[in-house]
């Protein structure tokens, strides 16, 4: 009688394999998650230094030139979406929209809650590090006697674990 030869794997080898799977799943789901995490605040830091050069090119148009004041606009870039307010701010948005299309879209995904940011002064213009608990990021645009300037009151950086 002739004898078969069994080459497939017996249950015992397959529940091993999944059991060492499973054990390497979880020691690196934390790894994996802390990956994600960044890549998001990367994401939201490539988005928010787009958005200010952005504000940067809008400084130089005529028209956002002469109905901008000193009190300017601020850019909120938020978890929602990104929004304006203050004065010119329409025509700074045609501007952003000529420039950066899609930006109104652009939103917060990193959980940003307590970390460290630069402040920059608007009186005195020095920049200083302190803790962030807010929900969007800002940027002012407005005129003063050397022209427009762009000042990031809340920026995001990279301060990654």
């Amino acid at each position: 009688m002739k004898k078969m030869n069994n080459k497939g794997f017996s249950l015992v080898e397959l529940i091993v394999v999944v059991l060492i799977m499973a054990i390497i799943a979880v020691a690196l789901a934390p790894q994996v998650m802390k990956w994600v995490e960044n890549s998001r605040k990367s994401t939201d830091i490539e988005n928010y230094n787009a958005l200010v050069e952005a504000a940067n090119v809008a400084s130089t148009n005529e028209a956002f030139l002469k109905v901008v004041d000193s009190t300017g606009v601020t850019i909120k870039m938020g978890a929602s979406s990104t929004t304006t307010t203050g004065t010119g701010n329409t025509q700074l948005e045609a501007i952003l929209t000529e420039t950066l299309p899609g930006w109104k879209q652009t939103k917060i995904t990193g959980a940003w809650s307590g970390e460290l940011t630069d402040k920059t002064s608007t009186t005195t213009g020095v920049t200083t590090t302190s803790a962030w608990g807010g929900t969007d990021f800002q940027i002012n645009v407005s005129k003063s006697t050397n022209g427009i300037k762009v000042v990031r009151t809340e920026a995001p950086r990279k301060n990654f674990s």
